[in-house]
């Protein structure tokens, strides 16, 4: 396939491209010499290259790992609902990862790093549950509609019940970051411990994907091929709790992002999971890295919440899906 040949060199030094502008632009514009000497030849005292260090790198990083788990999640949960337009935030478990992080600030008002991103996985494990349940009954499982309807009310709950409690105990300066979705607060101990995890569910999400491809021809298919249907869908719930739980601990509740680009990288490469995993990947980690920079640019020095930029791309996206019959 021509697309599919040309598509992953050009992702990526595009995904090279964006990254590079996102170290230099900002509220402060910086020189191409400053990033130069801040990825190679660091110099502490130097005020331009700390900006670099110690804030864009991290966010870089951050938003381009975040821009690839939330994208696979997507995709994986798209594979294994046979719902085109399943997405974690669409189903749930972004707002029920922010509820379980919103319950470790109650408990504790600086957390860690690990701390919040466990709070995160109990809160998504919850959301994933739940609609795994749902998943499995025929009745439901047919229908996308249905099954992106109780992940609209689970979203809904989840994130009334975390406002409410952020207003009752005042989190709200501490926790509206998390509702709106940015990248602004990433450090590099958050990154140390919540990339790890995201490439765990990367790699295992991308071996999993010849498996994947096999539901779609069917669960009696699957299981003559010596498959088992319900285990393919456990191990990529888990991916997906990996994924998704990690990213809202990082940078908030943000949706769309699972929705839009599996939908993009099919087009070019077709719908084999062993090829629309890793392009997901990819093309999310340019996505994200690409609104975030954007998020940067529109009205300095202020900075648009990035979850807004994304949301003002994925309802018109998610209109279009509705409109030309995907579910």
């Amino acid at each position: 396939m021509i697309k599919q040949k040309y598509f992953f060199p050009t992702v990526v030094l595009l995904l090279i491209i964006a990254m590079l502008l996102s170290l230099r632009y900002g509220a402060v514009t910086s020189q191409w010499s400053d990033v130069t000497r801040a990825l190679l030849k660091f110099n502490p005292e130097n005020q331009g290259e700390q900006l670099i260090r110690y804030l864009r790198l991290p966010r870089m990083l951050g938003a381009a790992s975040v821009g690839a788990a939330f994208a696979i999640a997507g995709a994986l949960m798209q594979g294994i609902t046979s719902n085109p337009i399943a997405d974690s935030g669409l189903l749930g478990i972004n707002s029920g990862a922010g509820l379980g992080l919103v319950l470790v600030f109650v408990l504790n008002a600086n957390p860690s790093p690990s701390v919040g991103i466990l709070g995160s996985f109990l809160g998504a494990s919850l959301s994933i549950f739940l609609i795994y349940l749902v998943s499995n009954r025929i009745s439901f499982g047919l229908s996308p509609v249905r099954i992106v309807l109780l992940g609209a009310a689970l979203s809904a709950f989840f994130t009334a019940l975390s406002q409410s409690i952020s207003l009752i105990f005042n989190l709200n300066q501490d926790i509206t970051f998390w509702f709106v979705g940015g990248t602004a607060n990433l450090t590099w101990n958050q990154l140390q411990v919540a990339i790890p995890i995201i490439m765990i569910g990367i790699i295992g999400a991308i071996l999993f994907g010849p498996q994947i491809s096999l539901l779609s021809l069917g669960d009696e298919t699957a299981i003559s091929l010596g498959k088992n249907p319900r285990r393919i869908r456990q191990m990529s719930m888990l991916f997906v709790l990996l994924l998704a739980g990690s990213s809202v601990a990082l940078v908030g509740t943000i949706s769309f992002i699972g929705l839009i680009v599996p939908h993009v990288v099919r087009f070019f490469v077709g719908h084999d999971y062993r090829y629309v995993i890793p392009a997901s990947g990819l093309f999310g980690a340019l996505f994200f890295v690409g609104a975030d920079t954007l998020s940067r640019l529109i009205a300095p020095p202020l900075e648009t919440p990035v979850g807004v930029i994304i949301t003002v791309i994925g309802v018109p996206f998610l209109l279009l899906q509705i409109r030309k019959g995907s579910i």
